[in-house]
Order: C-alpha cells, then structure tokens, then sequence
C-alpha cells in the first residue's frame, strides 16, 4: 500500500519551490511598478488564532518531522501553508504549476 503521506510531502516539496518563485516574481514587479498596494504574500494570516495553533504546531513538528525556530524560511513558510491544503487541492495546483509529463 503507498504511504499517502509521503506522496502528499513528496508533492508539497516539488510544489513550494515553484510557488515561491512565482510570489518572488510577482512581489518584483510590483515593486518595480512603486505600487503601494499589493496583493498578499502568504495563503493565510499566522495571527489569526486558529492558524496560529497551526503554525505552532508545525514548528513543532515540520515536514521532515524535525522542529523549526521561528522565524521560518520563505520556503518553509509556503510548505507550511501547502500542508494545510486538502491532497486535492494539491493535485490541482500540481497540474497548474508543473509541466506536462
């Protein structure tokens, strides 16, 4: 039987790179546009209460099942916010974001 959470890690770890470079891209050209407006960064707000708990956790005990101190990598934060995605809407953004085989 597949270990589920291997390939959902497995997926996440592929996706976030991806993501991160296109949030790096587009705070770029926002900022080559002097913009004073933005869309957001992150997914979620790590201070709302109930992420927060999450967000805690997930120092706790990351992906790799190793503890991070905060404050976390850009990276890291984007595998943070992916791992709370259903493994749907992860399988959606992998067909968004990687090419076709």
């Amino acid at each position: 039987m597949p270990d589920i959470n291997l390939a959902r890690r497995e997926l996440i770890e592929r996706l976030a790179p991806l993501i991160w470079q296109e949030r790096q891209r587009e705070a770029e050209h926002y900022a080559a546009l002097h913009k004073q407006t933005r869309p957001p960064y992150y997914f979620f707000n790590v201070n709302h209460p109930t992420i927060k708990r999450l967000y805690l956790r997930y120092l706790q005990k990351s992906l790799d099942g190793g503890a991070l101190t905060a404050p976390i990598s850009d990276l890291d934060r984007v595998k943070f916010e992916l791992s709370l995605l259903h493994p749907a809407v992860l399988r959606m953004l992998a067909e968004e974001y990687e090419p076709p085989k």
